[in-house]
């Protein structure tokens, strides 16, 4: 069993990856998220946090993933000057780090299996019907109203709780379906 340290761009983030990422790999114990703030803010706290997961006695980390949105360019530019930005720091850590740039926001993987949205809602007593995303979902360059607009139809908060039940509950092969890059986001846990 193997514990992961992720650095995240926000709380969502920081909700979401831990249960894919369980779901992804059997053999991860658990995950511990630091999640930044933003973009600019990961860009600038991220070394600090990969710090903190060696020198925290109480937080052993075996492996270290860094991740964030590629903001709709190419993720292995994103992951290269992540990498780039780890080396200038002349930090090294004692656990392997890697890094990954996601090809959308995390509530595009998300849209992409609206009966997991059902099921949340059905476990809060809603019983509102979700209406399918028809478009290739990767495409979407915000794709935060649209599942803002799913979850209102299925009457749940947008928080991050919710976000995390969302994540356990949807089906991982209908979102690399959805989400073609999904697949990459799989290959990168399972490297680690």
């Amino acid at each position: 069993m193997s514990v992961f340290g992720i650095v995240v761009e926000g709380p969502r983030d920081a909700a979401v990856y831990p249960v894919i990422i369980r779901r992804i790999r059997s053999d991860v114990d658990g995950v511990v998220a630091r999640p930044c703030g933003g973009i600019p803010a990961l860009l600038k706290k991220f070394v600090g946090f990969l710090r903190g997961f060696e020198y925290n006695a109480d937080c052993r980390i075996d492996k270290a993933l860094v991740i964030r949105d590629s903001g709709g360019k190419d993720p292995q530019t994103a992951e290269v000057d992540l990498n780039i930005r780890l080396h200038e720091s002349r930090f090294k850590p004692a656990f392997p780090v890697h890094f990954y740039a996601t090809r959308c926001m995390v509530e595009t993987w998300l849209l992409a299996d609206e009966q997991a949205v059902s099921k949340v809602a059905l476990s809060r007593g809603r019983t509102k019907s979700i209406k399918l995303i028809n478009k290739p979902l990767e495409d979407i360059m915000d794709p935060k109203p649209l599942f803002m607009t799913m979850l209102s139809q299925a009457g749940l908060a947008a928080d991050d709780k919710v976000y995390e039940e969302i994540a356990s509950a949807a089906d991982l092969d209908r979102i690399a379906v959805r989400c073609p890059y999904f697949h990459e986001f799989r290959k990168h846990v399972h490297a680690c």
